[in-house]
């Protein structure tokens, strides 16, 4: 099967479902990494044009030790905007080059605007790239995939539906963050958080919640068309 997962920035995905789409790679299904910001506000040391190449490099790295394909994305961080036809017509293009069974992006109640935006276009847009006649570079996707939302930042006001136990995978994805050493600067300069320390927290508390040691959470987005029949994680 063929898996996107997209997320408003380069890092996201690193701390939020690495783990599983790690899992995904090694049962052999093929995953693609896509962030939808450039990164080009997260420094306070370098240009946005500057971070963002950094940023784009760092992407690359954190999805190859993942095993998957990478897609870097062109909006200015902040300005993700799920009312803007541009955007949308970009997310209808991304899905409709890679194809997807399943999209995993953000919950639409995460803790800033750029992710909760980017779930917007990616529902929107689920839906938009079936439609034949809404032309775009790339031809029409075949159907409506499913979309996953995964686990909001630190776990806050999200209740988890589906468990995927990333006991065997935890330290590739510790490993994939890594590579955004960027953002492990910038994230205890503007944050005051270890976020190191947070993934292993976050994932031992989805763990505990699930009977293993450490685990990712996730809802399905039960909607129309979308609502899958079978289990579609690992």
């Amino acid at each position: 099967m063929k898996y996107l997962a997209i997320s408003a920035h380069p890092d996201d995905l690193e701390i939020l479902c690495a783990g599983t789409l790690r899992l995904l790679v090694e049962r052999g299904d093929t995953v693609t990494m896509s962030n939808i910001a450039r990164g080009d506000a997260g420094s306070f040391t370098h240009t946005p044009n500057e971070i963002a190449a950094i940023r784009a490099a760092e992407g690359a790295s954190g999805a190859s030790l993942i095993g998957a394909d990478y897609i870097a994305g062109s909006i200015s961080d902040g300005r993700v905007n799920a009312a803007d036809e541009g955007q949308r017509e970009l997310v209808v293009d991304l899905i409709r080059r890679v194809a997807p069974d399943v999209i995993i992006t953000h919950a639409p109640n995460d803790y800033m605007p750029d992710h909760n935006e980017v779930s917007k276009l990616v529902f929107d847009a689920a839906f938009t790239a079936s439609l034949p006649n809404y032309i775009t570079e790339h031809h029409a996707h075949g159907f409506v995939p499913v979309i996953y939302y995964m686990d909001t930042m630190a776990g806050v006001e999200f209740l988890p539906t589906e468990y995927v136990d990333i006991s065997d995978t935890i330290d590739a994805k510790r490993a994939a963050f890594t590579e955004h050493q960027s953002q492990l600067t910038w994230l205890l300069d503007h944050d005051g958080v270890d976020m190191l320390e947070q993934i292993t927290t976050v994932a031992r508390f989805r763990g505990l919640q699930s009977g293993v040691h450490m685990a990712e959470g996730f809802t399905v987005c039960r909607t129309w068309l979308r609502t899958p029949a079978a289990r579609l994680l690992p």
